[in-house]
């Protein structure tokens, strides 16, 4: 016959409350038994009973909202503590834990799970690992709960936390997370972080539930997936969502960001996100802001890159900026790079699809430097492509510098204060007739020298005959 029992008063006094009043706190332990459950009670010296329930037992608080189910389940009376043993189940309006072992300490109102955890919280945050630890929010001990995971545990943000009512999720795995309130997540040791838009890697990971923010530090490594492709790496990462979708990152130290398009590196780089896709980029920082756009590299105190959709648009270099390319070694031969400088440069770019390539890349079209600008380029000499090439220097207020299909220099212009020079090969033929005639001369002088020292003289032939007269040596008087 099923019947249940009462954990106090006349059976086990101590598995309730005892006879004195208790703490709301307190959990007053009601447990129910099976028609297979067997019982033993024993009484301690110090007046409490240590019971042993086996062969299935469960049992609820009645004053608390906690449940305890399990294969087996024994009672500590002096310490207050019940261990269950076998499909222990451990239940409370804000959490469920399920493993092969758990423990209840009663009077720091903890719970420890260990072997094949897995912890639920009420937002369907689940946690899997080999060892949780629970703690109550209980009044005058502690405002908050707290779950601790240790040995590497994977857990999962609900799709409500991951993604506004999605049904994504977020995956942390880490050698150690804590859960504050179900809200505040610690994560250390080799954190993994996998979102719908990215994988971030770290030493320890800070996430806020509630003000969508979180921070990585030691090592960390953001990698934007899907469409938005891109990475970005610093001493320290802030990242911030709003309604589940991320929409800032922020990089501090040594930063650097690396999309299809562009390549920034600074002190500190702020990114930007429109739909999950980068809109905008700024770097500045100490050591200056540098950026990779095809083929420049451009230098400034600081760099705002405008790319709606994630196509690269606009750029421009603020204060001491410097931009710079490898020339094209098939149109002539040079160890130069080209360069423009100016307080600002702004380059412009427009996308476009290569024959066979179904994803758009940027082109420059066109550079200006404004504010004490000056540019040297090189342009291709009409001796071919084994020449040095032409060179043209040029100052002004403003130079706009325009490219053609080809990526090559197509135009150069100067607006106020213009001055330069332009420097042209000589053709090969002037050069060559110079450059004979100058060694014939030095080898008719070379011989005339020679002969004059010998003593011999050359007369030349008289016309009409055909052969030179005979040469005889110069008497000495």
């Amino acid at each position: 016959m099923r019947g249940w029992l009462l954990a106090c008063g006349v059976c086990a006094p101590l598995l309730l409350a005892a006879q004195k009043p208790v703490q709301q706190r307190t959990c007053n332990l009601e447990l129910f038994n099976f028609d297979t459950t067997t019982t033993l009670l024993t009484k301690m010296p110090s007046g409490q009973y240590n019971g042993f329930y086996g062969r299935g037992v469960r049992g609820k608080c009645t004053n608390t909202d906690q449940r305890l189910s399990g294969d087996s389940l024994e009672s500590i009376g002096d310490s207050k503590s019940y261990t269950i043993i076998g499909h222990a189940h451990y239940e409370e309006k804000r959490v469920t834990l399920d493993a092969d072992r758990i423990n209840y300490y009663q009077l720091d109102e903890r719970v420890l799970a260990e072997g094949n955890v897995v912890a639920v919280t009420d937002k369907g945050t689940t946690m899997r690992g080999p060892r949780a630890e629970y703690y109550r929010a209980t009044p005058g001990m502690r405002r908050e709960t707290k779950l601790v995971a240790t040995g590497r545990p994977v857990t999962k943000l609900s799709p409500d936390d991951a993604g506004g009512g999605s049904k994504d999720t977020v995956e942390i795995v880490a050698d150690q997370v804590t859960d504050i309130a179900d809200s505040l997540i610690y994560a250390g040791g080799s954190v993994v972080i996998t979102r719908p838009d990215l994988k971030s890697t770290s030493d320890s990971a800070t996430m806020d539930g509630g003000k969508e923010w979180a921070r990585l530090t030691g090592r960390p490594r953001i990698e934007g997936r899907g469409e938005s492709k891109f990475t970005l790496v610093g001493r320290q990462v802030d990242m911030w969502s709003k309604q589940k979708k991320l929409q800032r990152v922020l990089s501090a130290d040594s930063a650097i960001a690396t999309s299809d398009d562009i390549t920034l590196a600074s002190d500190t780089i702020d990114l930007r996100l429109t739909e999950q896709k980068l809109s905008r980029a700024y770097a500045w920082g100490v050591s200056r802001a540098k950026a990779h756009a095809t083929d420049r590299d451009i230098l400034a105190d600081s760099i705002d890159v405008e790319m709606p959709g994630q196509l690269l648009k606009e750029l421009r270099a603020l204060r001491s900026a410097n931009a710079s390319s490898r020339t094209d070694s098939t149109k002539f031969v040079s160890k130069e790079t080209d360069w423009l400088k100016g307080d600002t440069i702004v380059a412009s770019f427009d996308s476009v699809r290569a024959g066979g390539d179904t994803v758009a890349k940027a082109q420059v079209r066109k550079i200006l430097a404004s504010g004490s600008a000056s540019s040297f380029y090189q342009v291709a000499s009409s001796q071919g492509p084994k020449a040095a090439p032409n060179l043209n220097y040029v100052k002004g207020k403003a130079i706009t510098v325009s490219f053609g299909a080809d990526r090559a220099v197509s135009n150069v212009a100067v607006r106020e204060k213009a001055s330069g020079i332009y420097l042209e090969l000589s053709p090969p033929d002037t050069a060559k007739t110079d450059s004979t005639a100058a060694k014939k001369g030095k080898n008719a002088a070379k011989d005339a020298k020679g002969k004059a020292a010998s003593g011999k003289t050359a007369t030349p032939p008289a016309k009409g005959t055909a052969n030179p007269p005979a040469t005889t040596p110069a008497k000495k008087p």
